[in-house]
């Protein structure tokens, strides 16, 4: 199958390394709007693996340029959105009209599953939010909650953490998302229904397995804590998500926030309209320069809390790397890492066929067997763990 990667950044170059030599993809073509990256990253593979440049194929791409999209989904079986989400409604679109499955790792604008009809009807996958998370979180909340009868709570706890002597303000992955992220408010699922809280409250020191280990972790609103309500089932009642910060990080993220520099909002300046947060996220290290560079380790762990044969349980499952073994494996950090690999293993299932359900689908929709055994392919292991509750 041809594959179309749309955004050669962090994210993207990882999905590159694990689809490319697959023997299910014919061709995979590289689009940015700076092609740049794309071909330097096409001279690595073929410098390390001769005869892969064959399968590859550089264009330059406007995300925001309609026709242009349209242009270059024809012909490709399946299109990966790895850009800025918020363009998502808008590469969801040119894949409709060229024929095309779909994926992306976050969600964008608009609820995208409200697509599901138009995708079901022309027989097309779309795996929306289907990177680490959401998109493994989501795959390992759904194994848990198979192993029991009735579902409580999940607890999902990102521990993204790094240390770098040169870099004050380090994102590990898309700048604009994780700013936008951190300092909006987060929602969460209590009780069944959605309770809103003010940035940094829900303060925990939560206590990570290595190589992580406890750090403070904060509420964030997540793709998990909209899908997992609606399909999990089982009775669930309770779905939070929260992302480790360092005090550090949340005090100078909290004082860009106070003096308006992560406004997503369009001001002038000197005639020139700016998003001030596009700003902030053009000056700041981009994530794909920081392979190498940082110290640390990512993670991302659920816990599914319910009730197994009338006996209550609790199922923690992760995954975890260091940013060390990311860059030795793909030169690139942990967070990259497992965000690449959790989307490449989502494309894999559906260039092999081994996803065919038609629709718009968030992860925890869809049979969890055949992504765990493609994410064991690609290097990355689940570890769980199980304990009765009084």
């Amino acid at each position: 199958m041809n594959v179309l990667l749309l955004g050669v950044g962090a994210v993207g170059s990882v999905i590159a390394r694990h689809l490319i030599p697959h023997r299910s993809v014919s061709r995979l073509t590289l689009a940015d709007r700076d092609t740049t990256r794309a071909l330097r990253l096409t001279s690595d593979l073929e410098a390390s693996t001769p005869g892969l440049k064959e399968k590859m194929r550089v264009e330059a791409v406007d995300a925001s340029d309609a026709a242009d999209l349209r242009r270059l989904c024809r012909d490709h079986g399946l299109v990966l959105g790895a850009v800025v989400p918020r363009f998502n409604g808008a590469v969801m679109d040119a894949a409709l009209a060229a024929g095309a499955h779909y994926l992306d790792m976050a969600g964008g604008e608009e609820d995208q599953l409200l697509r599901h009809e138009a995708w079901k009807k022309a027989g097309l996958t779309a795996l929306h939010g289907m990177g680490e998370d959401p998109g493994i979180s989501n795959v390992l909340a759904r194994v848990g909650a198979d192993r029991l009868d009735e579902v409580e709570s999940i607890r999902v706890r990102d521990g993204e953490f790094s240390e770098a002597d040169d870099l004050p303000l380090a994102c590990l992955f898309s700048t604009e998302t994780f700013i936008e992220e951190a300092t909006s408010n987060a929602l969460h699922f209590e009780a069944g229904a959605y309770r809103e809280h003010p940035p940094w409250t829900g303060r925990e020191m939560y206590p990570f397995p290595d190589p992580v280990g406890p750090q403070p972790v904060y509420f964030m609103s997540h793709e998990e804590v909209d899908t997992l309500p609606r399909f999990i089932g089982k009775g669930i009642r309770n779905v939070d998500f929260k992302l480790a910060v360092p005090d550090e990080m949340r005090d100078r993220l909290d004082f860009l926030r106070r003096i308006g520099m992560t406004r997503r909002d369009a001001i002038d300046v000197g005639g020139t309209r700016v998003r001030p947060l596009q700003v902030l996220s053009a000056v700041l290290p981009q994530p794909a320069d920081l392979g190498g560079r940082i110290r640390g380790a990512a993670i991302v762990l659920v816990e599914v809390e319910g009730r197994a044969a009338g006996k209550r349980a609790r199922h923690v499952l992760h995954v975890a790397m260091t940013h060390e073994e990311a860059f030795h494996r793909m030169h690139s950090t942990a967070t990259a890492f497992l965000t690449g690999t959790g989307a490449a293993a989502g494309a894999l299932a559906i260039v092999t066929r081994r996803l065919v359900t038609p629709g718009v689908l968030a992860p925890e929709q869809i049979d969890p067997a055949p992504i765990l055994a493609i994410l064991a392919e690609l290097g990355l292991e689940v570890q769980e763990s199980s304990r009765p509750l009084s």
